[in-house]
């Protein structure tokens, strides 16, 4: 049974692994409008998937439960046994010992006390053939009654004690088992975690497909039209800063996570300084290809295709309080695409801030147009400060330019 439990966990790992990399299945390079309605069907299938394996998770989670459950009620059960074995072998000691009272006064009766020598004297005290058998019979009468009365003491006794050494080491076994199973459900607990990531993950990426969708037809591209011809996006020849002022209180690289304390990537750089609902700027023209409402981590997001130079990027902002712009609209670098949270106003939603802040992050290519994985996207991030001119951490600065 744990065998197999163990087998049916790591195929829900193997699972686990590859619905999180989805650029192995997914990866695409949608030119048209006919292979985004196609990627959005197999995201649409991601999510089924999903969603069925992280139900079979929780079945086996529940399973696991009610295994604890029983096996916690055999210890109770156990532990009572012991007990009661425990009393009963007191119990017996104590008759054994005053058996040995009522022994001593049954052999007083016939006249006999202790030794070899008293049995015989009392054996051939006999007047007659008849009473020497008869004397004879009532010895071996109490010395067998005596030698059964102990021999079955001592059998219920060792008997009690064994059932006491069994128990024992049933609970520690069903105790191990237990342990096995709790570590079992912890592990389950994480995929279930996993495939709820996978799962909100993928939500949002159809979401974000499908109204890209719309703002495409809505434009008036074809199915099979060549969406960079009938989506152009506004060029630029440089980038500036999304805010006024502010100040960098953590880098692009992986870091110390101030929420789990674990050491995790972080996309972009965080620029503290302002409070919530301080205008955000878009930091060149472009259009805005992707927005994400209310995510667990990260809030209001909004993803922003740029030609800077012949290049293509995608920037983004995250922990937003409010969203501007919409998706397929055309900006400027003078646009408000949206205003600062990740403090109060948004800490009813979003776990992953600590304060107001603006993450701006920045990867190459067209996140939605020409990939639209989110392993993809990992392998085309780039520090934002390598295309934003913006000051050290914790060094103030108090322009756009």
């Amino acid at each position: 049974m744990m065998e197999t439990k163990i087998i049916k966990k790591y195929l829900l790992l193997v699972v686990a692994i590859l619905i999180s990399i989805p650029s192995f299945v997914f990866a695409t390079d949608a030119k048209t409008l006919r292979e985004l309605r196609q990627e959005l069907s197999d995201y649409q299938t991601k999510y089924n998937q999903a969603q069925e394996k992280k139900k079979e998770a929780q079945s086996e989670i529940n399973s696991n439960n009610v295994s604890i459950s029983k096996k916690q009620t055999e210890i109770a059960e156990g532990q009572q046994q012991v007990i009661d074995a425990t009393n009963e072998s007191a119990k017996l000691t104590t008759e054994i010992e005053e058996g040995k009272d009522e022994l001593t006064n049954l052999m007083e009766a016939y006249q006999i006390a202790s030794g070899d020598n008293v049995y015989l004297e009392y054996i051939f005290e006999a007047t007659s053939y008849e009473d020497l058998v008869y004397r004879y019979a009532v010895i071996d009468e109490i010395m067998s009654y005596v030698d059964d009365k102990i021999n079955d003491y001592e059998d219920k006794i060792t008997q009690n004690n064994a059932l006491k050494v069994y128990l024992a080491q049933k609970e520690t076994q069903l105790n191990s088992q237990i342990d096995s199973l709790a570590d079992e459900i912890e592990d389950l607990n994480d995929d279930v975690s996993s495939y709820n990531d996978v799962t909100l993950s993928v939500s949002k990426e159809i979401e974000s497909t499908q109204s890209l969708i719309k703002s495409y037809v809505s434009m008036g591209c074809k199915e099979d039209e060549d969406l960079d011809q009938c989506a152009s996006v506004l060029g630029d020849t440089k980038f500036i800063r999304p805010l006024n002022k502010g100040v960098i209180t953590s880098y692009y690289a992986y870091r110390t996570s101030p929420i789990t304390g674990k050491t995790e990537y972080h996309s972009g750089n965080d620029i503290a300084g302002n409070p919530e609902g301080t205008p955000v700027y878009a930091i060149a023209n472009g259009q805005v290809g992707k927005i994400v409402y209310h995510y667990y981590c990260g809030g209001n997001m909004v993803y922003i295709y740029h030609t800077v130079n012949g290049k293509k990027y995608t920037s983004f902002y995250y922990h937003l309080l409010s969203v501007n712009v919409s998706i397929g609209q055309r900006v400027t670098n003078q646009t408000v695409i949206g205003t600062v949270g990740g403090g109060s106003g948004t800490s009813s939603w979003e776990t992953c801030s600590t304060g107001a802040h603006l993450h701006l992050g920045a990867a190459t290519g067209w996140y939605g147009r020409d990939y639209v994985s989110s392993s993809e996207f990992k392998a085309h991030l780039i520090d934002s400060r390598t295309i934003v001119s913006i000051p050290n951490r914790g060094t103030w600065f108090y322009s756009r330019y």
